[in-house]
């Protein structure tokens, strides 16, 4: 059964409004531009440990469902009801506490469904605190939002393809809808603004130099765009491209690596505030594909990563690097990047090849409440693409030693 804490999504998310369990840094430090950044993919700069995965493919699509139940029911991931998966955003809901004392954490999970197994939507899950738990407080799901159009209409199939979501202090989601570039349907990426209910309220103004183009010379590659997105400060938001812009460069090859960009805004003008490039590695050894997926904010300027791909034979690969802004090129208005910006520095945080066995399409994080023993805990969710040769797992990191603080987050909520 659903544990007894949990509380309406709308109830979580009207507390935002003055509280927000986002990690947040000033704006001026994080469109800095001094002049000395490097990129590294150095041995991780302080600890971190796996702490176990939880396979959450049997979620039923059913609120106060949990996992077990669904099990029993069997759920098919096609059928037609709204399915359960997809995730590809996390994000932890106000008001949950602010240590494992509790046995119960909330979260959003975005579904990137274009709303082609059910309306695009998000979902409010419970997730147990500690890594190990027992049966009465296995993950579960909560709620279910649809995603809806100003209009107060559920959108249309392939109308959005969402990715990532972030709350805003005011109780507002920020999340993001990737685009759309073949099929002779040439979209731009977006960040959607909607209210507690799902209801699109406004859009941010992204680079007209990241729309694409009929001629396939300018702008975000199809299923490559804005992935990821952090909240930077009470008004600025982040985005992360998985891929290169077209006329940024060609995609990784197993030889050399490629530029995504990073890009700023604030929330309350709709504009865009600074960009950036980073470094993603070339391809791992027989992989088709290696992007960013996810991005999450540090307290003290810093952010968080996930760069992944898959290998035919092998599964998925990825690691988790902390990315600062310090030093790197201001690359806003910059319609083609050229080689000479000087890019964010990147270190390398966990690598997923220590887990016994693949993580699957890793795509969502989220800051857990810290451990008991003090280290910080972040939750990777990975995405099932609605396949049933694919899961929705869900990996845990600490972060640090026991009683020192790594890596610092907000997690007074």
């Amino acid at each position: 059964m659903l544990p007894h804490r949990v509380r309406s999504l709308s109830a979580l998310l009207a507390t935002a409004s003055l509280t927000t369990v986002a990690t947040t840094v000033s704006a001026t430090a994080a469109i800095a531009t001094a002049n000395t950044a490097t990129t590294t993919n150095t041995a991780p700069p302080f600890p971190s440990e796996y702490l176990g995965t939880t396979d959450l493919s049997r979620i039923a699509a059913t609120p106060g469902t949990n996992e077990q139940e669904a099990n029993k029911q069997g759920v098919d991931k096609r059928g037609e009801a709204p399915s359960f998966g997809g995730i590809s955003g996390l994000e932890r809901l106000p008001g949950t506490p602010e240590n494992t004392a509790n046995n119960t954490a909330e979260y959003l999970a975005l579904s990137d469904d274009s709303a082609e197994h059910g309306p695009s939507r998000a979902y409010h899950l419970a997730i147990p605190t500690e890594p190990h738990s027992s049966d009465s407080t296995e993950p579960a799901l909560a709620d279910t939002i649809t995603l809806r159009d100003t209009a107060g209409q559920p959108y249309a199939p392939r109308a959005v393809d969402p990715e990532s979501v972030r709350l805003l202090p005011s109780g507002n989601l920020a999340w993001t809808s990737e685009g759309w570039a073949k099929d002779g349907d040439f979209r731009p990426p977006a960040v959607i603004i909607s209210d507690a209910s799902g209801r699109e309220l406004s859009r941010l103004k992204v680079p007209a130099y990241h729309a694409p183009n009929p001629e396939g010379t300018a702008g975000i590659r199809h299923n490559k765009a804005n992935e990821g997105l952090a909240l930077v400060s009470e008004d600025v938001v982040m985005t992360a491209n998985e891929g290169a812009l077209v006329q940024d460069g060609p995609m990784n090859t197993a030889e050399q690596g490629m530029r995504v960009r990073l890009t700023q805004y604030s929330v309350s003008t709709g504009e865009p505030l600074a960009e950036y490039a980073l470094e993603v590695g070339a391809l791992y050894p027989g992989a088709r594909d290696r992007g960013i997926s996810e991005i999450i904010a540090g307290d003290d300027g810093s952010f968080y990563v996930i760069e992944r791909g898959y290998v035919a034979g092998e599964g998925n690969r990825g690691e988790i690097y902390r990315v600062t802004l310090d030093g790197a090129t201001n690359v806003l208005g910059q319609e083609q990047l050229t080689g000479a910006e000087i890019p964010v520095r990147k270190e390398l945080v966990f690598d997923f090849s220590a887990l016994p066995e693949h993580p699957d399409n890793i795509e969502a994080l989220a800051w857990a409440p810290r451990l008991s023993d003090g280290r910080a805990q972040l939750l990777v969710l990975s995405d099932d693409n609605f396949s049933d040769k694919q899961r929705t797992l869900l990996h845990r990191i600490a972060l640090g030693t026991p009683q020192q603080e790594a890596v610092r987050h907000n997690t007074d909520q």
